[in-house]
């Protein structure tokens, strides 16, 4: 793998990852339109559209189907088959990946479970997967960037500062799997690369700002404006999990209060099983005693009201457009629901109560789809 070549697009002006953002989130368009959703002027775009085609990149297909006066316009579209891109979610448990082409388009879908949390192992399988990934010829010689989303502190230079699900500190992980694939590797914040994926191609896709807030595991949150996820100088943003509004309980990141230590998984179960006596061994099982436990029942409102004032918080902060929640902590929606609204309207600040809360069930796949969008990012904009 590591004798491949990176191969980029003949321009990446302003004009070019204009208009090659514009076709991946949209779709096949006229040139008319191009013009009118770049801002460019049309011999603008003429002058990006032809040597993109001429690369092999672009097509013209058509004509579309017009209501119009004159002759129907043709259209633009990428060529998807031409590159190729690889997006990873690195959990506690597993690497998922997928193959993405250029127009956004997911090709192959891989997962390996992680049999120890060691750094050269952990690499050896996110390897494996791109490989897997690319056992068709084409799909090998044809990628050009990998990115990886992983839960945590990382920075602009693929630097793991910490990962308290694998255990990591200061793991310099980009430059490591680049050393075994030879290509451009980006590693991102998981939370933040699933937020520039739902920009491009889910719920934020159209809007000026939003925020996304994960639960499950840990309690992530990204905030997009005009289209750039914040990442914070020092790698570490919309640390939601954090803020200290949950009591006196102490938080694995050394923290007094943090929302984690109600409102994620493992602080559910452990509550539950204390609430009713025994063990409960997953989520599934313990909103099944929260339906008819009213002990279990407490624990979830208390999840849920928490977890409603650290939304009203982040609104309240930045005042996105909309919130989007998902996770896998989504499956006591039921139960956190009511408790979670009553968290928010008591804690928003005047109009702010009036932010749309949009409930979006993800899977994995999805937040590796988040890491192939940063990866499609930046070989449009010619990085690496």
């Amino acid at each position: 793998m590591s004798s491949r070549r990176p191969g980029g697009l003949p321009s990446s002006s302003p004009g070019a990852v204009a208009v090659m953002s514009a076709l991946v989130i949209e779709g096949p368009m006229s040139r008319a339109d191009l013009t009118r959703r770049t801002g460019l002027t049309s011999a603008a775009v003429t002058k990006v559209v032809n040597p993109l085609a001429e690369a092999g990149y672009l097509r013209e297909v058509g004509p579309s189907i017009s209501g119009g006066l004159g002759r129907p316009a043709s259209r633009v579209e990428i060529c998807g088959d031409v590159a190729y891109v690889v997006g990873l979610k690195v959990t506690g448990s597993e690497v998922l990946g997928v193959l993405v082409d250029l127009s956004g388009q997911t090709c192959a879908t891989v997962r390996r479970d992680l049999a120890t949390h060691e750094v050269d192992p952990v690499v050896d399988t996110i390897v494996e997967v791109i490989e897997e990934l690319c056992t068709e010829p084409q799909h090998g010689e044809r990628l050009r960037h990998v990115a990886i989303g992983i839960s945590g502190g990382v920075d602009e230079s693929g630097l793991v500062s910490y990962s308290h699900f694998l255990g990591w500190h200061g793991v310099r992980l980009a430059p490591m799997v680049h050393a075994r694939i030879g290509l451009p590797v980006i590693v991102e914040n998981d939370v933040r690369a699933l937020t520039a994926g739902e920009w491009w191609f889910g719920a934020g896709a159209g809007r000026p700002s939003f925020a996304v807030v994960t639960v499950g595991a840990g309690i992530g949150c990204a905030l997009s404006f005009q289209g750039q996820v914040l990442a914070g100088v020092h790698g570490v943003s919309g640390e939601l999990g954090h803020l200290p509004i949950a009591g006196d309980r102490l938080c694995h990141c050394g923290g007094t209060g943090c929302l984690d230590t109600v409102a994620t998984t493992p602080s559910i179960l452990r509550d539950v099983s204390a609430a009713v006596g025994s063990e409960v061994l997953d989520l599934e099982a313990a909103v099944e005693r929260g339906r008819r436990d009213e002990g279990a029942a407490e624990v979830f409102r208390v999840a849920g009201h928490a977890l409603g004032l650290g939304i009203a918080s982040v609104v309240n902060l930045f005042g996105p457009q909309c919130v989007v929640l998902t996770g896998e902590g989504l499956a006591a929606l039921d139960l956190i629901r009511e408790p979670m609204r009553a968290g928010f309207v008591e804690q928003a600040y005047g109009q702010a109560i009036h932010c749309e809360l949009i409930i979006r069930p993800l899977t994995f796949e999805a937040w590796a789809h988040g890491a192939a969008t940063i990866a499609l990012q930046a070989f449009i904009r010619g990085e690496g």
